[in-house]
């Protein structure tokens, strides 16, 4: 016989037994939102829920705050709180009565419910209410309720504050990275000088552009040894065999990526779509060169050809031009641009650490 889990695996220490068993429709009834006609939206002051979020505003509300609203068609699972007054559109559900319940646990209490569970509907998926509410579930008392809603508010908060100092930094990094291409602001020598003029050169005279080669998709998996880089941003599978070595710029030659820049850390497959620079010049610092490509993305990507299946030419990415200073200079953008990527990583792994550690505790604290 399976023993029925009374109380949640993590628990604050002042709160003792069993938590309540009732149907999801007495806990927190959901309500299809309404019609919102195109014409009539406008920047308002109501946030307009969708099945993915708050995507506009209205003038007018339905729905009085602080409102827990999901998807309804569409992306299914996704959860939003809203603080004020809100119009509930009807691509979502919406929470219609608390009862007596605390509002922000109660949208932990649905995020944790994993509603994508209730997927229904081949086409587009829909989500259906009744399902929802037949489901038992346990919570707890109000007191508590408040408790675990504040600390899971204040682990989100953390995130919100790391991807705030994150987006900053990226910002930052752009507003340098403008300056420094375009030489408003310069690097001096050891002795205080200026550095040389810096001078334009074709892209193929500082290293060799070499297209990889494509593998079936029957030869890569969802996991492997070496990531498969071809057309896209993302690998687009594993393989057990490499063709390029670490530490290479790859330009990707075809698809709708075309022209974005990656810095492949470790060995890889250069597949079909996909340009390799290697046997760079000892007079070029590999990171520098990357950091003025990725700088140049944007112009990469407007020498895309074919309607179809759009690529860039070889010969085309051959005759990029590409400003370069000293290799001194180089080096002193190149190490400062660098150590800036590295501290959006590490905010990357906070943001992707604390999420995970919220997670884990949505898991615990629930039962």
């Amino acid at each position: 016989m399976t023993e029925v889990n009374l109380t949640p695996e993590l628990r604050f220490p002042e709160f003792d037994g069993d938590w309540i068993e009732t149907r999801t429709k007495e806990i927190a009834p959901l309500q299809r939102g309404f019609d919102l006609p195109t014409s009539n939206v406008i920047e308002g002051i109501y946030p307009v829920v969708y099945s993915n979020g708050i995507l506009r505003y209205h003038n007018e509300f339905k729905a009085n705050g602080p409102g827990v609203v999901t998807g309804r068609s569409g992306t299914i699972g996704k959860v939003t709180y809203v603080e004020k007054d809100f119009w509930p559109h009807n691509t979502s559900l919406w929470v219609t009565d608390f009862k007596d319940n605390i509002p922000k646990f109660i949208y932990y209490f649905y995020i944790n419910f994993r509603l994508e569970r209730f997927n229904a509907g081949s086409t587009v998926p829909t989500l259906n209410r009744n399902d929802v509410h037949f489901v038992k579930k346990r919570i707890p008392r109000p007191e508590e309720q408040q408790k675990i809603a504040s600390f899971l508010t204040a682990v989100d908060e953390r995130i919100q504050l790391l991807q705030q100092k994150k987006a900053k930094l990226e910002e930052y990094k752009k507003g340098v990275m403008q300056q420094l291409f375009s030489q408003q602001i310069r690097f001096k020598d050891e002795n205080g000088n200026d550095f040389p003029d810096w001078e334009e050169k074709r892209l193929g005279s500082l290293t060799t552009i070499s297209k990889g080669k494509q593998l079936n998709r029957s030869e890569l998996t969802e996991t492997g040894e070496y990531p498969c880089q071809n057309g896209g941003i993302d690998p687009s599978g594993y393989t057990h065999q490499y063709n390029t070595e670490a530490n290479t710029i790859t330009i990707s030659e075809g698809g709708n990526s075309c022209g974005y820049v990656n810095f492949m850390e470790t060995r890889f497959w250069c597949g079909g779509h996909c340009y390799a620079l290697i046997n760079i010049k000892n007079s070029v610092v590999l990171e520098f060169l990357f950091q003025s490509l990725k700088f140049n993305q944007n112009d990469l990507m407007r020498l895309r050809v074919g309607s179809g299946l759009p690529n860039i030419q070889k010969g085309d990415v051959s005759k990029f031009k590409i400003a370069l200073p000293s290799k001194a200079e180089q080096i002193k953008i190149a190490s400062f641009l660098t150590s800036l990527d590295a501290s959006i990583e590490s905010l990357v792994k906070e943001i992707e650490g604390t999420t995970t550690f919220k997670k884990g505790l949505l898991q615990k604290m629930f039962v």
